[in-house]
């Protein structure tokens, strides 16, 4: 028997059942429908507040930024991969002061769209009231000036800034007075004082989403596999080392001089200091007489070297190592198998050190100079070997 039936909620149903069947079945569709339809009364209502005070949220923070940039000199910026950019154009700089001449000669009356509402980075080092022309010290001077004024930060919602105090030399945290000797330590600190997303896995927390979601991937436990040679790595930040150092990919390291891009920010600060004679940070280690080019490197060196840490065992032997690398380097003695494989001419060697050195061949990197006739040469052992055969007298082949 055919049923046709029309109204709400159900416009047109065609059942080929009996009677009976053809009832049951439409009054259980009804009671489905009927119940959706109360949950979307419950949940909507909560979807509203949620859309209102997103709306607020958002309100606020245009408010709070908009009052801080006509009301003062202060500067907004980005950072990225070890350089200040402008906040308004891609312009890039090593140093804060011209950073700040750029921004105040270039864009005096720029207005400017918000993308993302998360805290802004905001420069307040030398910050002059456009209201009264009085000198600003920092930010909180800032927000209790503005009142005085009668225009008042609204912090219903939180800060909508992160407050710096750029400097060349030196890095405080305008929050607690903890000082770094790099700006990237300092950015990484303010995840203490803005605990605005947390890691589910660890709990740490951090102002922005962002920062959390790139934190996250160091959680991930699975097979990473390389696309350019196969080899599976355990984790994101293995991977992307592996594609850094191997095949010498990964070139995020951008000159802010001449656009010239490095694998990591060891070579762009080499460049600029060979290349564009800038002045680059050195960290003197505090119990010896050694100095170093990268803090991390100089906190390395007091680990290993000072504090004679050795947290890595070998599970044959059981010789300790300061590093996982020292420690897979020196396994290789137990197992020696060529797991580094060279994409050119397929030959394999067990140290990714020897790889490097290999690859040298096939990019003809001359870097070991005569000093003499100035001939170059790839390896350092064919540099010797040429010094002892032809200027045996000029140079001593032990020098090198």
């Amino acid at each position: 028997m055919d049923w046709k039936l029309q109204g709400d909620p159900i416009s047109v149903v065609f059942l080929f059942l009996g009677r009976k069947s053809a009832v049951v079945e439409i009054k259980q569709e009804t009671e489905i429908i009927t119940e959706n339809n109360a949950l979307l009364g419950v949940v909507k209502p909560i979807e509203i507040d949620q859309r209102a005070e997103g709306n607020a949220r958002r309100a606020a923070f245009r408010k709070n930024i908009k009052i801080i940039m006509t009301s003062s000199t202060a500067c907004p910026f980005k950072y990225r991969k070890g350089t200040y950019l402008c906040f308004f154009c891609k312009s890039t700089f090593l140093e804060p002061e011209k950073l700040r001449e750029h921004t105040r000669a270039t864009h005096v009356d720029l207005m400017f769209k918000l993308k993302k509402y998360e805290p802004l980075k905001i420069d307040f080092a030398t910050t002059t009231c456009r209201l009264c022309g009085i000198q600003i010290n920092d930010y909180s001077t800032l927000k209790a000036h503005l009142n005085d004024h009668g225009k008042e930060l609204d912090d219903t919602y939180g800060e909508s800034v992160l407050p710096y105090k750029l400097s060349r030399d030196e890095h405080c945290c305008q929050m607690c007075g903890k000082r770094y000797e790099m700006f990237l330590s300092l950015h990484k600190h303010m995840n203490d004082h803005y605990e605005h997303f947390i890691c589910e896995t660890c709990g740490k927390a951090f102002v922005t989403m962002q920062r959390m979601l790139n934190h996250s991937r160091t959680h991930e436990r699975r097979d990473f596999p390389c696309k350019r040679c196969g080899e599976t790595l355990t984790s994101y930040a293995s991977l992307y080392a592996h594609t850094a150092k191997v095949h010498r990919l990964n070139k995020r390291y951008k000159c802010p001089i001449c656009d010239e891009k490095f694998a990591s920010y060891k070579y762009r600060m080499k460049h600029l200091n060979t290349v564009h004679g800038e002045k680059t940070a050195l960290f003197p280690c505090p119990s010896c007489p050694k100095v170093f080019d990268l803090c991390s490197r100089r906190t390395a060196h007091i680990r290993s070297h000072h504090l004679q840490e050795r947290n890595h065992s070998c599970s044959v032997c059981g010789m300790k190592f300061f590093s996982n690398y020292e420690l897979q380097e020196h396994s290789i003695k137990h197992a020696g198998a060529r797991i580094y494989q060279c994409d050119v001419c397929k030959k394999s060697y067990a140290r990714l050190k020897t790889l490097r050195e290999h690859m040298r061949i096939h990019n003809n990197d001359r870097r070991f100079v005569c000093p003499v006739c100035g001939q170059s040469f790839i390896q350092k052992c064919s540099l010797k070997q040429h010094v002892r055969v032809h200027h045996p007298i000029q140079v001593k082949a032990d020098v090198f």
